[in-house]
């Protein structure tokens, strides 16, 4: 077990003033069986109209509403974590897991991903647990992490035709051949020490149990991480997704910070 301390900021500045501004900030890591989240504090500004809920995927959300002009939208989630009290999560709804069976316009395998697949070695694998470490093996040796190639918008198939990327496309790779082995994966964002900005892994449902595992850093998923949402794939676990009134160019920051105490 680690105890924690995190810090997420986001900050976006607007060329103009914008107004009637509507947005859902989905940033805010909850308690499970695998952390306990405490001391959390939310700072939003502006601040005018907020609610909080959650999203079909049971992820919490804040959501807001800001009609006056303003040039300026922030976040800031701080607290404290105490993580590694397990290595799964219970599935819960069990309904739920067949969503994570199917692609999505990430995962969608062609050629590439068909090659690859057929390429893995599933030998004394008799639990989707094995076969999800076999293939987080075999994405990592095959992968390299690299800035600046790819982009949110690149699919499984295209990052792995590149050969390189960073943490969303090592995910939605193993994502894309889980579900090819018929086993229910699913995409997360989270903190990770040391990282400086969010992260992503995979978790896989194994006998009615979730386990993390970080292709990226070819790591069964411990008390460095810090999980915030999931879903079938990035598109699931937008951090801030918004409307406004405005002919304003924006620019984006976000910082984040996770120290052992």
């Amino acid at each position: 077990m680690e105890n924690l301390n995190f810090r997420y900021y986001l900050k976006i500045e607007f060329s103009e003033p914008v107004k009637n501004h509507r947005f859902t900030v989905k940033c805010i890591p909850q308690s499970d069986e695998r952390q306990f989240i405490e001391e959390k504090s939310i700072q939003i500004f502006p601040n005018e109209s907020l609610c909080e809920g959650n999203d079909s995927f049971g992820n919490c959300c804040i959501f807001g509403n800001a009609d006056l002009p303003h040039q300026l939208f922030e976040v800031e989630v701080s607290g404290h974590a105490k993580v590694g009290l397990a290595s799964y999560t219970k599935v819960r709804p069990n309904y739920q897991i067949s969503i994570f069976r199917y692609q999505t316009e990430y995962t969608k395998p062609g050629n590439q991903l068909n090659q690859f697949f057929s390429e893995i070695d599933f030998d004394r694998c008799d639990t989707n647990l094995e076969k999800s470490k076999k293939i987080m093996q075999n994405v990592y040796k095959k992968f390299s992490y690299k800035k600046s190639i790819t982009n949110i918008s690149t699919t499984a198939e295209q990052a792995l035709e590149l050969g390189q990327g960073v943490c969303q496309d090592y995910s939605h790779i193993m994502i894309a051949l889980c579900r090819m082995a018929n086993i229910p994966a699913r995409y997360v964002v989270g903190m990770l020490v040391g990282e400086g900005l969010s992260h992503a892994w995979v978790e896989i449902e194994d006998n009615g149990y979730w386990y993390g595992l970080d292709p990226t850093n070819m790591l069964i998923v411990n008390d460095h991480h810090i999980k915030i949402s999931h879903g079938r794939d990035y598109k699931d676990c937008t951090i801030n997704q918004g409307l406004f009134i405005g002919n304003a160019v924006q620019q984006q920051t976000i910082s984040v910070r996770v120290d052992r105490t």
